[in-house]
């Protein structure tokens, strides 16, 4: 931020510019560079991090929650995204579940997250009927959830489909996705724009194998159009062993997608780049992928610059100080593009590969390393 501050200044000195527009637009860019470190200061202030285990959080009891609630801040805008959290009692507990609500979650038109309700707040282990509560956020234990394994993982899913779907019948797409993921919302939304939401259709991070014309990995999430999410819980509610269960999650609700008819749609941005990536932000740029993903992918994946979307969705396998940071890489580049636009008429756009480079930046400023020069040649 300081050195785009200076470059910048430099641009500005070389032009010929009247010197009060000039110190009005060295102005303006100190602004934003004060603000921008304002807000990191402020973030760090209401997420506090225990820097021995990125997967810890101590948040102050100062926040309000309430302006965080989805149902507060509905635009009335298309398309509505409602997304099915997986979570476990572990996570709340420690906070990861809490930070996913606070940095993407309440972005969503609505949510819920998906457990075995934490023992403070379960009042019957063994519970014949999906419960809802309110504990810091909404959460739904599933029917007949009394154990949290891999096992049940496919019928965790299916009742919670039911469920939303009696509840929250209306929504454009449905979202399912890990607590371990980071998801910006806002690309979704605009990735889905002028998708038709009554389609039998779904996107996500493609694999070829397994099911039959393939399916998507559940740990970055996949959305499921109105139309599809709508017949398979209707197939489920009547019967729910109208889908398979194998208890993999993700390749049983693709698979039953499929034998309702519907299709897995194409989601590489226009350069052929992946929107939604299986693993976390440095495997994909440094390209260090097992030898299982390049036989199961349906495209093949790509390291460095070519590895990775613009427009980013979906990340797996980020640590909760991996999730913020991404956003707030994102956010910054955001801000200063439209700054830049606005008074340089610039014309920039947010890339990849300076999304890189800010999450880097950041992650050395907090850990006081130098991973940045590694990006030098790029």
């Amino acid at each position: 931020m300081i050195i785009s501050s200076i470059a910048a200044s430099k641009i500005i000195k070389n032009r010929k510019i009247p010197i009060n527009i000039k110190q009005l637009m060295l102005t303006i860019l100190f602004v934003i560079v004060l603000s921008t470190i304002l807000y990191c200061f402020k973030s760090q202030g209401d997420i506090s991090f225990n820097l021995r285990d990125e997967n810890v959080f101590s948040i102050p009891n100062h926040i309000n929650l309430a302006n965080y609630f989805p149902q507060d801040n509905l635009t009335g805008t298309k398309p509505t995204i409602f997304c099915i959290i997986k979570t476990h009692p572990k996570n709340i507990e420690i906070k990861k579940t809490l930070n996913v609500f606070l940095v993407w979650g309440h972005k969503c038109d609505n949510y819920r997250f998906v457990t075995l309700l934490p023992d403070h707040i379960r009042s019957d282990k063994s519970s014949l009927e999906t419960v809802e509560v309110f504990d810091q956020f909404y959460m739904i234990q599933p029917k007949g959830l009394s154990v949290e394994d891999h096992a049940n993982l496919t019928l965790k899913l299916y009742y919670s489909m039911v469920y939303v779907y009696e509840k929250f019948p209306n929504f454009d797409w449905y979202y399912i996705v890990d607590d371990d993921a980071y998801v910006n919302i806002g690309n979704l939304k605009e990735f889905l724009k002028y998708k038709p939401s009554n389609e039998m259709i779904t996107y996500g991070y493609n694999f070829k194998h397994i099911v039959k014309d393939g399916y998507h990995s559940g740990g970055p999430g996949y959305v499921l159009s109105n139309a599809a999410f709508t017949t398979i819980s209707k197939a489920l509610n009547e019967d729910i062993t109208n889908c398979p269960n194998t208890g993999i999650d993700d390749v049983d609700i693709n698979q039953c997608v499929r034998k309702y008819n519907g299709k897995k749609g194409k989601s590489l941005d226009e350069k052929g780049r992946e929107k939604w990536l299986v693993f976390n932000l440095t495997t994909h740029f440094t390209g260090s992928y097992p030898g299982w993903l390049i036989e199961a992918a349906e495209n093949p994946p790509k390291g460095g610059l070519d590895c990775c979307s613009d427009s980013l969705i979906a990340v797996h396998y980020m640590t909760p100080r991996d999730v913020f940071r991404l956003d707030l890489a994102i956010e910054i580049q955001k801000n200063v593009i439209r700054l830049y636009d606005q008074y340089l008429k610039l014309g920039k756009k947010v890339t990849f590969k300076n999304i890189i480079k800010n999450y880097y930046l950041l992650e050395d400023i907090e850990y006081d390393e130098n991973k940045y020069k590694d990006l030098i040649k790029y």
